[in-house]
């Protein structure tokens, strides 16, 4: 039996593995272990660590690493306590592997954790080309991973272009696509989105139609997020239907 532990650092970190996850729970030759860290563990990011739990999860530990606030050393902090944590939680575990996913910030923690220990890792959804700061930890992590699976044809030549054997490179898709089918295939969809989300606001009618909107900040355009939120707020506002505004993922 193979112990692969998976760190998930995020909501869309788990969105993106979730159905991976089934598939190692329900494999016999594998000991699945899930280490849950950054946001994921935080109330105010809806604390995805209880929805993985919910849906049937056993989670082995969890790391509290973030610095609240938005100054711009605290993404660094929180790298700097994901190491920390997590080089004595792999020492415990020695995993046959470790799993990290795509490009947010704190991932690179997971990656090198896993690379100085000699532990064999993988990454998911490497190759893609964002911009701002997740390419360069995106493409980080490439390097220090020893298997990928990539999400597209383009991202299998870039990470091939990058050095990286191509006989450790598959190209499997996104694995939150077979969420999506689910989603789409369910009768769940039939519900009030304002009793489901709880949000703040009035309920309005949408029967004429609405907008969702959800904006990311750009990492590499520190202290221009309010300015950038009140044009896409005036935008809005212009356009003159009801909105649904979601935080960033």
């Amino acid at each position: 039996m193979r112990q692969i532990c998976v760190i998930i650092s995020a909501r869309p970190s788990y969105s993106r593995i979730k159905s991976v996850l089934d598939a190692m729970q329900e494999n016999p030759d594998i000991d699945l272990k899930i280490v849950v860290t950054s946001s994921a563990v935080l109330e105010r990011y809806g604390k995805v660590v209880d929805l993985i739990k919910s849906d049937g999860f056993h989670v082995y530990d969890e790391v509290y690493s973030v610095i609240e606030g938005g100054h711009i050393c605290n993404p660094v902090k929180d790298v700097g306590n994901c190491l920390i944590e997590l080089s004595s939680i792999l020492y415990r575990l020695k995993p046959d592997a470790v799993v990290t996913i795509a490009d947010r910030y704190e991932t690179i923690a997971n990656a090198i954790s896993a690379a100085y220990m000699n532990i064999p890792l993988i990454h998911i959804q490497g190759g893609e080309f964002t911009g701002s700061i997740d390419n360069k930890v995106r493409h980080s992590i490439t390097k220090l991973a020893d298997v990928h699976f990539v999400a597209s044809p383009l991202a299998e030549h870039r990470v091939i272009s990058m050095g990286e054997d191509p006989k450790m490179v598959f190209n499997t898709g996104c694995p939150s696509i077979d969420l999506a089918v689910d989603v789409i295939n369910s009768p769940q969809l039939n519900f009030d989105p304002f009793v489901k989300y709880n949000g703040l606001g009035r309920s309005f009618d949408i029967s004429h139609g609405y907008l969702v909107v959800l904006q990311h900040p750009v990492t590499t355009e520190f202290g221009k997020s309010y300015e950038q939120t009140n044009t896409t707020l005036q935008a809005v506002k212009d356009i003159g239907k009801p909105v649904f505004w979601f935080w960033p993922n």
